[in-house]
């Protein structure tokens, strides 16, 4: 009886043994799955941070290729007020038939030319190829993916391919019969003005350059405004990402 008694006591005393070691063991379990856990949070940490440097380096380039590009597009306009003026004082000679002057030969030479819009889009192709999900405001990406593929295109593609088309089919060849060109003082003078007085031809040359200087000038402020808006959001995006 003695005997069985302890028998009992020696198993009980193993079973609370190996609860020990079991509750040991699914401690141990726990704190490495914990461990991993902290690890891969760490690791998720680190590359989200490395994206945001790399997103806030892409969101500066942009802004300074967007400045220059709207620094270009104020030159297209300030080129294109400045050559409907010269359209405007040609007409004026025309319309009140007085003789040519030699004031003229500074506005003779536009007639056949306009300002291209230059745009910078070195930086936008970058973050095409890292992938646009990297910039995470919607609002920016958006905006930014407008202006590139919206509002450039359609002045690059659309706009300054029609104004290549006018000049190569209309200006350009009209000017190259009727009018003599200095290029090295810049500076151009018609055959016979008295003659041009009368030409329909050069009377809607002259006001279809003006029609499209103004519309150029419309896209390009219209364009430079909404330019502003993202460089706005990028500044308060950059602002918190300091």
């Amino acid at each position: 009886m003695i005997k069985f008694f302890r028998h009992i006591r020696r198993n009980l005393m193993e079973t609370g043994k190996t609860g020990k070691y079991f509750k040991y063991a699914i401690g141990e379990i726990v704190l490495v799955v914990i461990g991993i856990l902290i690890a891969l949070q760490i690791n998720n940490w680190n590359e989200d941070r490395k994206l945001r440097t790399v997103e806030h380096a892409i969101l500066q380039n942009i802004k300074s290729n967007l400045i220059d590009s709207k620094s270009k597009l104020d030159r297209v306009v300030n080129r294109d007020e400045e050559q409907i003026k010269h359209y405007k004082r040609i007409l004026h000679y025309i319309d009140q038939d007085l003789p040519y002057n030699i004031e003229l030969d500074s506005s003779f030479i536009y007639i056949s030319t306009w300002a291209s819009p230059y745009l910078t889009y070195i930086d936008y192709e970058t973050l095409k190829t890292k992938g646009l999900d990297i910039i995470q405001n919607d609002s920016i990406k958006n905006g930014i993916t407008y202006i590139y593929e919206s509002a450039f295109a359609w002045l690059v593609d659309d706009f300054d391919r029609l104004e290549w088309a006018r000049a190569e089919n209309v200006t350009i060849p009209f000017s190259e019969k009727h009018i003599r060109y200095n290029i090295e003082n810049n500076l151009a003078r018609p055959n016979d003005f008295e003659a041009l007085k009368t030409n329909d031809e050069f009377i809607n040359i002259l006001n279809n350059n003006m029609y499209f200087r103004k519309n150029g000038i419309e896209a390009c402020k219209r364009i430079n405004k909404e330019i502003e808006e993202v460089i706005q959001m990028i500044d308060k995006e950059l602002k918190q990402h300091d």
